[in-house]
Formats: C-alpha cells, sequence, structure tokens
C-alpha cells in the first residue's frame, strides 16, 4: 500500500474548509427502497398436514436461547420437545432433476449468448466502517475482496446511514447500468465513553489521529485518504459513495432515523414482554423402510 498524493487536478471531495458544495462525479442511485423499520411482510404459512399420530413421547428440558438484539437477556425457560411416531403421510415426491442439455445445442448456445449479452455488470465492495462519534468515519475498500486495490479513507459521513440498503447503480455516460453490491461490516466508536471504560480500568484511552476533514454542513460530502492509490476500483466506489450521498443522503439519513426508533421501540416491547422459548415437535415416519423425520415450532 502507497499513501497516496494527491495533485489538484485529482479531485477529492471537500478537502478544503473553504471550499463549496462540489458537483457529482458520478450518477448513481439507489434503486430500491431503503430499509426504515418497517416490518417486512412474513412469509405465507406452509399448508398444515394432518398426520396420523400412532405414538408420542414428551420430555421437558431447560433451554437458552440467544436474544432477538444486543442489550437483552438471554430467552430462557422450559419447553416441551415431542417426538411423534406418525403413519406414513404419502407426501407428494419431489420433482427429478431437469436433463442434462447437451452442451453443442444450437438452442442452448443461442440462449447463452443472449444472456452473455444481457447481463448487466456488477461489482462486489467489501467495506470496513467505524464510525467515530456520530461524524467521522474510517473506511477501507476492498472492490471484489482485491487487498492490492484496497483504499483506507476518513469521510465525514456517518456510514450507518448506508445501512438501509444493499446495492447501488451507477450510469455510465455510454447509458450502461451498472450495479454494486456494498458487503459492509460496520463498528460505532463513542469517544467519551472509550475514556470513561480505559479510566476505570487504570489505562488511557488514545483516540485515533483523525485528518482534517470539513464538516458535513460545511461543504458537503467529503473524504480524507489516508491509504491507497487514484484510478483504482476502490477509489472509483469511494468516490461514488460520497456521491450517493450527496443525492440520496437526506433520505439516508431519515430511514436511518426510523431505524433506530423502531429498534427502540422493539427492545423496549421485548423488555416489557420478555418472550419465551418455544415448544417442538417432531413428527418421524417410514418411507422405503427409513424414517424422514420433520420438526415444527409451537403449534405445528
Amino acid at each position: 500500500m502507497k499513501r497516496l498524493s494527491i495533485p489538484a487536478a485529482f479531485c477529492v471531495l471537500g478537502l478544503l474548509a473553504d471550499a463549496q458544495e462540489a458537483a457529482p462525479k458520478w450518477d448513481v442511485e439507489i434503486p430500491v427502497p431503503i430499509a426504515d423499520g418497517t416490518p417486512s411482510q412474513p412469509a405465507p404459512e406452509p399448508e398444515p398436514i394432518d398426520f396420523t399420530v400412532l405414538s408420542s413421547r414428551t420430555t421437558r428440558v431447560e433451554v437458552t436461547e440467544a436474544p432477538e438484539m444486543p442489550g437483552l437477556p438471554p430467552v430462557e425457560g422450559t419447553i416441551n420437545i415431542t417426538v411423534q411416531k406418525v403413519a406414513d403421510p404419502n407426501l407428494p415426491a419431489p420433482p427429478p432433476p431437469l436433463p442434462a442439455l447437451p452442451p453443442d445445442d444450437p438452442a442452448v448456445l443461442a440462449r447463452l449468448e443472449q444472456m452473455r449479452a444481457s447481463y448487466r455488470a456488477s461489482t462486489i465492495a467489501f467495506l470496513a466502517a467505524t464510525v467515530h462519534d456520530g461524524s467521522r468515519t474510517l473506511l477501507r475498500i476492498y472492490p471484489n475482496g482485491g487487498p492490492n486495490e484496497a483504499v483506507t479513507a476518513w469521510s465525514n459521513l456517518d456510514f450507518n446511514h448506508f445501512s438501509g440498503f444493499s446495492d447501488y447503480r451507477v450510469h455510465g455516460a455510454d447509458g450502461q447500468e451498472h450495479r454494486v453490491s456494498l458487503l459492509m461490516g460496520i463498528g460505532n466508536i463513542n469517544t467519551a465513553a472509550m475514556t470513561q471504560l480505559a479510566a476505570r480500568h487504570g489505562v488511557a484511552y488514545e483516540p485515533p489521529q483523525i485528518p482534517s476533514v470539513p464538516d458535513l454542513a460545511a461543504g458537503g460530502p467529503a473524504f480524507t485518504v489516508v491509504e491507497g492509490q487514484a484510478n483504482t476500483a476502490a477509489m472509483e466506489i469511494l468516490e461514488q459513495l460520497h456521491d450517493l450521498y450527496r443525492k440520496e443522503g437526506v433520505r439516508m439519513a431519515a430511514a436511518c432515523q426510523a431505524r433506530e426508533i423502531a429498534r427502540a421501540a422493539r427492545k423496549a416491547e421485548l423488555l416489557a414482554n420478555p418472550p419465551k422459548p418455544r415448544d417442538v415437535t417432531i413428527q418421524v415416519w417410514r418411507t422405503g423402510g427409513k424414517p424422514v423425520p420433520t420438526s415444527t415450532g409451537n403449534g405445528q
């Protein structure tokens, strides 16, 4: 990795404290709704199977399960585990696998060529984001996992706002659309909390040395590159993310706030009404001389 020396011709957004809002370099957009904490529609319940129970045995078991979200007590309790021997329900056999297509079939070759022509190019961007005090984010970007093209930068954006969607679109000058999928790991650091925690353990907390990046309100989305090279895929992704926030930032921030409100409400609900682990029922029957089990939760 080499430290980037940025010439005047290389546009890094908002590096000067008195800089005006920079014009976007990339035509980018979020093509889908941003998650705002609204619960998704539940999956349809499968049709119940009318089992004929031949025998049944129930055991009481103490269980401990992980909570739904951090900061909650574990889900603990006693459940019933019931194993039922049932008559063969004569479920339909799964469909047979499709026959192999001959690789030299003209129809197959034509279809493959059509798929290649209509395939939309995509990029996977691996992001490691550490948000400090909600105002500065240390970013490490690896396009398609390529460590040799990695870029490290400090941004004046709160990258929690990027957690409500999984990909964005880049529109090229030629009219072609390119998809970038984000695989982001994110963490948050509160400097005051870390200082207090370190003091309780008798050590000093040394916050990172954050380079000068203007506030978001002063000049819009901006970043300062720490390591990396210009004219790489990682640098393009870094620019695109900031242009994306320039265009969609208000919507992204509102969705993030809505997610936090929904999360706090859900946490309060779970604290007021602690969930209990569910009973488990397992049905076993013989087909062709071999037992085939299936299991369901409470209520089957």
